[in-house]
């Protein structure tokens, strides 16, 4: 199952996902997040959801999530870690 597949399901089911998430800064983090819904603002490549960690409605773009319910998906590319990360 692709990291979309797990994404749709949640989106369609309303379920509460645990997310693995790497900012534009490359910080690594983890959210437990409900009410996930596709972006209106910015399409269907981000998703909008209720963060329960921060408690506050947050936007996550898809492609930067990198586990899902501790499932992982090798998908960050070096132009999405930032600047401050040193590669290998």
């Amino acid at each position: 199952m692709t990291i979309e597949e797990i994404i749709h399901r949640a989106v369609v089911l309303r379920e509460t996902i645990k997310i693995e998430y790497c900012t534009r800064k490359g910080t690594v983090i983890t959210c437990h997040i409900n009410n996930i819904e596709y972006s209106r603002k910015y399409g269907a490549m981000y998703i909008e959801a209720f963060c329960l960690n921060v408690e506050e409605d947050r936007t996550f773009k898809i492609s930067r999530i990198m586990k899902v319910n501790d499932h992982s998906f090798s998908r960050i590319f070096w132009n999405q870690i930032g600047d401050n990360f040193n590669r290998i």
